[in-house]
């Protein structure tokens, strides 16, 4: 059962991949990256589970792990306690703690960031601003959405200051698309399932596809309010020519955001880039069946867990020596 699922885990991990790029409402690329980010997360976790709890029990690690340590290299064996069942330990316990430690960075990481960005509103903020937001003081274009819970737009001076009527608002209902969608809690949950699934390459990928996906999402907001594409395209050239943004709204939903360019091909020439509606339904299928995956896989990994553990117990690991005196 659970190499079924494992298997099915990496054929579904490919399969966002088949989908034309271009063929595919912004949304549903969002969750189907965003399915794919937590489909690598489950399978690193059922790898470290089956190395930690099933290596140990097979025979062939047992072989690794029962030589005579201390007759090759006397010294470390004697002072320092070295031996072949210390290091196999070592070497199945290394996968759990390496995800640990990569989720509990991943979890600092946007812990100071969402510290750094909260600071920096209480030291900039100068009062409200159009639309309910937040102005901030600085010359440079910042039309952002900070925040996660309770999240609010930001407006800094700068862009008061180039951006005209229409950019503006087409800025600030683009912001606003990302906080009415909920898109900083889908990219908190990706960044939290890359911070499990790095270790599988293509990882990185699939985040900045998943960022890309709720920009253009965020665009197609504004341009249904707006109706206006190219005031939108002109207000991210302009963000995204502004090179010193503060450091902190960076790492949240900018306007300049993610794939500037892809964006503005999309905005300018609205015929180029259309969904087709039979790419659409086939990723909004794909993205329930990759969910449910995903449940498959947390649903085993206790009955994982539970077989490992009898395994080991099962198994002659007694840590004995063999070795002669």
């Amino acid at each position: 059962m659970t190499a079924i699922v494992a298997g099915a885990v990496l054929a579904g991990m490919c399969a966002p991949y088949l989908l034309p790029r271009d063929g595919l409402r912004p949304i549903t690329g969002a969750g189907l990256w965003l399915s794919a980010l937590l489909l690598r997360a489950a399978l690193v976790v059922l790898i470290s589970l089956t190395v930690i709890l099933y290596l140990p029990a097979t025979a062939l690690f047992q072989i690794a792990t029962h030589w005579c340590f201390h007759a090759v290299v006397p010294f470390f064996s004697t002072h320092l306690g070295f031996s072949g069942h210390r290091v196999g330990d070592a070497a199945a316990l290394l996968p759990g703690l390496v995800l640990g430690v990569s989720l509990a960075w991943g979890t600092f990481a946007l812990w100071r960031t969402a510290r750094a960005v909260r600071k920096w509103l209480q030291r900039s903020s100068l009062g409200k601003g159009p639309g309910d937001s937040v102005i901030v003081g600085g010359p440079e274009v910042v039309v952002a959405a900070a925040g996660i819970r309770g999240a609010q737009v930001v407006v800094s001076t700068g862009a008061l200051a180039h951006l005209d009527e229409q950019e503006l608002a087409a800025g600030l209902e683009h912001e606003r698309g990302h906080i009415a969608r909920r898109h900083p809690y889908l990219t908190l949950l990706g960044n939290l399932a890359f911070a499990l699934g790095r270790p599988l390459p293509g990882s990185r990928n699939a985040l900045d596809r998943l960022r890309f996906c709720l920009e253009r999402d965020a665009d197609e907001y504004a341009v249904a309010r707006t109706r206006d594409p190219v005031a939108l395209a002109s207000a991210i050239c302009k963000a995204a020519s502004d090179q010193g943004a503060p450091a902190p709204t960076a790492a949240f939903a900018n306007l300049a955001g993610h794939g500037t360019a892809a964006r503005l091909r999309v905005l300018l020439d609205r015929t180029a880039v259309q969904p087709r509606t039979w790419a659409d339904r086939t990723g909004r299928a794909l993205v329930v069946s990759l969910l449910a995956l995903v449940l498959a896989a947390v649903a085993i990994t206790p009955t994982l867990a539970s077989a490992g553990v009898t395994a080991m117990q099962q198994s002659n690991v007694g840590h004995t020596d063999a070795c002669p005196d």
